[in-house]
């Protein structure tokens, strides 16, 4: 399903109708400081519909989780299938699919308690794929305060996010 855009894995989520906005290295790159980033970071807006969507896109790249317990022919931990009980359970999925590793929030890091609306409000489209704005990534980034958090604050943009 790889129709040249750089963002496979989001595509499929699109293509679902799945509602979300892209965080992380994907978002940071998208605001002008360009990093490499081993996975792909969402925030999900959970509802039934948005459940539904969700199982249909993570059963396409076969989206698994990676369970605590070591498969004795293998030795490294098991993987499960996403399932709806399991999405409908979990706030944050950390997950391996076919495109890599994909994280899904149902909550804003760094401000759990914090409703989706503004977030959702603010974001920035960019062809069929929606980015959390720069004022909402440097306030996750401050509050997330690692040392690669740090970096990207100190080379993003600190003003007006990318139109």
């Amino acid at each position: 399903m790889d129709s040249g855009d750089p963002f496979p894995l989001i595509d499929v989520l699109c293509h679902h109708d799945v509602p979300f906005v892209v965080m992380g290295g994907h978002a940071v790159t998208f605001h002008g400081y360009l990093r490499a980033t081993e996975d792909t970071e969402i925030i999900f807006r959970r509802s039934p519909a948005g459940e539904s969507s969700l199982l249909a896109a993570l059963s396409e790249v076969h989206a698994c989780w990676i369970g605590d317990e070591i498969d004795p022919q293998t030795g490294i931990e098991r993987t499960y299938p996403v399932t709806l009980d399991y999405i409908r359970q979990t706030h944050l999925m950390m997950l391996v699919t076919d495109f890599g590793f994909l994280d899904i929030f149902d909550y804003i890091p760094g401000f759990p308690e914090t409703s989706l609306d503004d977030l959702f409000a603010t974001a920035i489209p960019h062809g069929s794929h929606r980015f959390v704005s720069l004022a909402w990534l440097r306030k996750m980034k401050s509050a997330a305060n690692r040392p690669r958090d740090q970096a990207d604050l100190e080379n993003l943009p600190g003003g007006e996010d990318r139109r």
